[in-house]
């Protein structure tokens, strides 16, 4: 047996030897090429009764159900007023209860079922997530559309939630990396609705009343896509959701007018004083919206500059030359209906923040002057033309996607054109955009640090800082009061 196992095995490799053409070494293999195509939303698209929009796919894998209600509805639509609202309805849809049922029950209940629930709210957008077993999605789903349909926000929920963001507020100025972000976001929007912070008084203000109000206005078929993967027929998913949400009326919600032009603030250094012993930094401006044409080029210049991890030349730079930092890089981050920030970011010592700054800015602009080499483009196209695949490796991740797409109003060909569009990209358009998107001349040089030894600098970049630029000392706000912080 062991003799005719051995054999059959030997053969085998003979066999794939002259399958690849008597290959001497592992380079010499020959394979096809791989091929995918991203599948169709158009194929996963249906609609309930009531103009409820969804997305489901069978995956009978597993026994296992998830399903999501994205619902129009985020805090960029709280009024300053009441700012901390879409916080106190992320933890308190569920735990606040319904009509007929104890916020701690439905936990309760979902924890002896090995399911889950949970909700979230984001700037223009909120989700609520069931997973649950197949066997148990009758009563997972009179959970979830109950807590969708009829929340209580019971007031001893409500009031430990204020009670716990109240406490969030008194340290809302320790950490700096997050000081740094909303302190960057200020200063290249302003004051509006996409920097408007909540307060001990707006929190202590909001009711019951308020949140059902939001509830009752945002909260209906018409503005929901719902999305759906596992072990069930599309069918009886049908009917179960449909008997779920009978009687369940559509409004007509307006939404608030959003700015859609900011202030550009005066470049240079903006110094927030904080007694550590390294240097936050954020060093940029306003950016694109990812329904601006460049933006597949602008992906691919980023990946070059600082988005692509260990080979981007800032981390070469900063990083691997220097020894500079463990974190740093670029990002251009994108927000629905408006331009993101662009940053170079890093932290690093005190006495090497100057000339941190300085490498980034000669990198920022180097990709502006010089033509990129032939190895960067290919390591960049290759980058995001062999990870394409992997944002389909999930059916809800899938569903979730196209719901997301639905909801922002991206063409739903997107996909199926994104490699085309990337392989577009040339070294000249990677140029082209740097130059257009990039301006080290405007940029906000943000820092969270100690401002003696930053600005004192080191070795290699002697201060002071304002060899960057103008110098503005930024007074945080105390976030209990909203006024400037003693």
């Amino acid at each position: 047996m062991k003799r005719t196992l051995t054999a059959v095995v030997l053969l085998g490799f003979v066999l794939i030897g002259f399958g690849f053409g008597q290959a001497q070494k592992p380079s010499d293999l020959k394979f096809p090429p791989l091929t995918f195509n991203p599948p169709d939303p158009a194929a996963y698209r249906t609609v309930y009764a009531g103009g409820l929009r969804a997305y489901v796919a069978e995956d009978r894998g597993l026994p296992i159900v998830t399903v999501s209600a994205l619902i129009h509805f985020g805090g960029l639509y709280v009024p300053q007023d009441k700012q901390g609202l879409d916080t106190l309805m992320s933890q308190t849809l569920i735990r606040g209860g319904t009509k007929t049922r104890d916020g701690a029950a439905i936990e309760e209940r979902l924890d002896f079922l090995g399911g889950s629930l949970s909700f979230n709210v984001g700037e223009r957008t909120s989700t609520l997530t069931l997973s649950v077993l197949s066997k148990d999605l009758d009563e997972g789903l009179d959970l979830f559309f109950d807590v969708l349909r009829n929340p209580a926000f019971q007031e001893a929920p409500l009031a430990l939630a204020k009670v716990r963001q109240v406490q969030g507020l008194r340290q809302a100025n320790d950490q700096p990396g997050s000081v740094l972000s909303r302190e960057f976001d200020k200063a290249l929007y302003g004051d509006g609705p996409l920097t408007w912070q909540a307060t001990k008084k707006t929190l202590e203000s909001i009711t019951a009343a308020d949140l059902k109000a939001v509830h009752a206005k945002y909260f209906y078929p018409k503005n929901i896509i719902l999305t759906a993967s596992g072990d069930f027929a599309k069918a009886a998913l049908k009917a179960k959701v449909e008997k779920r949400t009978a009687g369940w009326k559509s409004g007509a919600a307006s939404f608030p007018v959003l700015p859609k032009s900011f202030p550009a603030p005066e470049p240079g250094v903006y110094f927030i004083q904080k007694a550590i012993n390294q240097g936050y930094i954020n060093i940029g401006h306003l950016g694109i919206e990812d329904t601006n044409p460049d933006y597949f080029a602008v992906q691919v210049m980023n990946f070059i500059l600082g988005g692509g991890s260990f080979t981007s030349r800032i981390t070469m730079k900063v990083r691997s030359d220097e020894g500079l930092s463990y974190n740093q890089g670029s990002r251009f981050t994108y927000r629905w209906g408006f331009p993101g920030p662009f940053a170079g970011y890093v932290q690093t010592k005190s006495s090497t923040v100057g000339y941190a700054i300085s490498l980034i800015l000669a990198e920022m602009n180097r990709i502006r002057k010089e033509p990129v080499s032939d190895s960067e483009m290919d390591t960049a196209l290759n980058y995001y033309l062999d990870s394409f695949s992997s944002q389909f490796e999930m059916p809800q991740m899938i569903m979730s996607t196209f719901a997301n797409m639905e909801m922002t109003g991206r063409p739903m060909d997107y996909y199926k054109t994104y490699r085309a569009k990337i392989q577009a990209v040339t070294k000249a358009k990677v140029q082209e955009v740097a130059r257009k998107y990039i301006q080290p001349d405007k940029a906000v040089i943000m820092i969270v640090g100690d401002f003696d030894p930053c600005n004192k600098g080191g070795d290699k970049w002697p201060g002071p800082l304002d060899k960057l630029g103008k110098v503005h000392r930024v007074t945080l706000i105390d976030p209990m009061t909203g006024e400037p912080a003693k």
